[in-house]
């Protein structure tokens, strides 16, 4: 809280953070091999395209008992403090730290602290940690999540337990912690959690899997408790992009106009705090992938080149900067292609994380995503005397539009290319512009 009483984000998020970038990798299907060091012979690619993180999806032992698929969820965790052998050794997890260190670029893991597998090291030895139906027996409050039974939070041991295993990786050298459905777990443990963290990295990154709209909705109907982004933004630096993903993806697909997206993204802006990040991701492990919803490869491009621009933090999942249409099953070995297969946006990624670090991405005055009748996104960032404007055409729009740029000639920064402003107006491309002053 502020000294207002006014709810606000985690007091001690850098600012910094605005102008990062993440890359989601899931290390069973990043490879043939799946492990922990051909992800590490994959870093320098992963460099080359600009990112500041790298987000390895659970490291830990899968359970076996109501385990799906052949190979397991990684998110059915049997033991917290161990690493999945699929993946390699201890040791082998410390060099790919290290090494991603070398490349100046962070480690992110995924952390699952709402549930476990049935078969986890907790279940004998404290059975005390665990939720139970009105039946007495171990469950869960999702249905169809059968692989796995949830944790009770009111047992305070428990917390003592995790808050202990979380500063462990944290002192291996790992950098920030990805959250899974972090909105069911209380967030006064995230809290504490980030608080002791804090303690061994102060610079540690906290990304929240806050949840949909209707996953809050059907919890609480279910008289459970689940906090709302607002709540999790006290404990996190950056929050899913879930609360209007939604409509976004009815939006990709051309169900939706292109005005409703507007309309929820000016909303979205309006009822976080100011300087609130959220992540803005097109995909990821849990959702399709952006080739199979939009089938126009410059309109992917656009929106791509949205995603960087946009206020928050930009994600890319292993894949998708070479177009994929496939997405990997979580239960079975289901590798990535990780090749050009005709489409390859990694040029395009480099460039936008080459503007994504500019500083008025994190220093500005005024930032306005304009709800104007184009069928175009029109984003532009305000500091000072300098303006910096993007244009990203998702629906392939042909005309003008208005800008209150001068009369005169800009270089795109994405392509290079010249671009003219005439009375005020600008031709829009097919490709993404983004021009400043």
């Amino acid at each position: 809280m502020n000294i207002k009483g006014e709810r606000t984000m985690a007091k001690d998020t850098r600012k910094e953070i605005a102008n990062q970038s993440i890359y989601q990798v899931f290390v069973r299907n990043h490879s043939e091999e799946g492990t922990f060091k051909k992800v590490q012979d994959d870093l320098p690619r992963i460099k080359a395209m600009g990112f500041d993180t790298v987000y390895l999806m659970p490291i830990n032992p899968i359970g076996v008992k109501c385990r799906k698929g052949t190979l397991g969820s990684p998110y059915a965790i049997s033991d917290y403090r161990a690493i999945n052998p699929e993946f390699g050794t201890l040791e082998d997890f410390k060099e790919l730290i290290e090494e991603t260190h070398k490349l100046d670029m962070k480690v992110m893991v995924d952390i699952v602290l709402n549930h476990t597998s049935p078969d986890n090291v907790y279940v004998d030895k404290h059975p005390e940690y665990y939720y139970r139906t009105e039946k007495g027996t171990l469950g869960n409050r999702v249905g169809d999540w059968t692989d796995i039974v949830d944790l009770d939070y009111s047992n305070q041991g428990l917390r003592e337990e995790l808050w202990d295993m979380l500063t462990y990786w944290a002192k291996l050298g790992i950098d920030g912690y990805r959250a899974d459905v972090a909105s069911i777990v209380p967030v006064d443990f995230w809290l504490e959690a980030r608080r002791r963290v804090a303690n061994i990295n102060p610079n540690f990154i906290w990304l929240a899997e806050s949840v949909h709209a209707h996953f809050i909705n059907m919890i609480r109907n279910g008289g459970w408790g689940i906090a709302n982004d607002y709540e999790i933004f006290e404990a996190f630096d950056i929050c899913y992009d879930y609360d209007v993903f939604e409509i976004t993806q009815e939006v990709f697909k051309r169900n939706y106009p292109l005005d409703a997206f507007k309309k929820t993204y000016v909303l979205q802006q309006s009822i976080y705090p100011k300087d609130a990040l959220k992540l803005r991701h097109l995909e990821n492990h849990d959702q399709p992938r952006i080739a199979n919803l939009v089938q126009n490869k410059t309109e992917v491009e656009n929106w791509i080149a949205y995603s960087f621009f946009a206020k928050g933090v930009a994600f890319v999942y292993a894949g998708q900067e070479f177009g994929a249409t496939k997405h990997p099953s979580l239960f079975d070995k289901d590798v990535i292609s990780l090749v050009d297969n005709g489409v390859n946006h990694s040029d395009l990624i480099k460039k936008l994380n080459e503007i994504k670090h500019e500083e008025i991405m994190i220093n500005h005055d005024k930032y306005i995503l304009h709800e104007n009748k184009e069928d175009i996104l029109m984003i532009e960032y305000y500091a000072g005397d300098k303006k910096m404007l993007g244009i990203f055409n998702v629906r392939g729009y042909k005309g003008k539009v208005k800008t209150d740029f001068e009369d005169g000639e800009y270089i795109n920064k994405i392509s290079g290319e010249k671009i003219q402003v005439e009375n005020n107006e600008i031709e829009v491309t097919v490709k993404p512009i983004i021009i400043e002053k």
